[in-house]
């Protein structure tokens, strides 16, 4: 059907139920949505040129581009990789820090293991303490 045929059947069919003949109430059109050109498809048209124009002139883009990266100093591109990745090790550490916290109730057990270790660490040394003591009076 071609635009214009559709257009005046529309206008015919919207004429007869706004007709004076019908007795229900005129009703407004519904306002047209206006798409934004988010959600809109891009022309294909223009998107096609600009594929065909990447095709025949995408290489020397390429071209320039390493160009660009050879004058650049490989010093400077050391450095500034080993930053971006030094940052990336920073953010993990963070999220690691943030994400692995010790609970309170974990850090009470932890220090009353400690304790208990102390404890029995020092009763131990006393032990062996007293033994060495009574061993140095008996020499044979």
């Amino acid at each position: 059907m071609s635009k214009k045929l559709a257009a005046q059947a529309l206008d015919a069919l919207l004429s007869t139920q706004n007709s004076p003949l019908s007795k229900s109430e005129p009703t407004k059109a519904a306002p047209k949505k206006k798409r934004s050109k988010k959600d809109q498809l891009p022309k294909t048209k223009t998107g096609l040129k600009k594929i065909k124009h990447e095709l025949r002139y995408g290489h020397s883009v390429k071209r320039n581009q390493e160009a660009q990266k050879a004058r650049e100093n490989p010093l400077e591109r050391l450095q500034s990789q080993m930053e971006k990745e030094e940052a990336i090790v920073e953010k993990n550490l963070n999220y690691y820090k943030v994400t692995q916290r010790v609970s309170k109730k974990e850090l009470e057990l932890r220090k009353k293991i400690k304790m208990l270790r102390e404890k029995a660490q020092g009763e131990q040394s006393r032990k062996t303490g007293v033994e060495q003591d009574e061993s140095d009076g008996e020499d044979f």
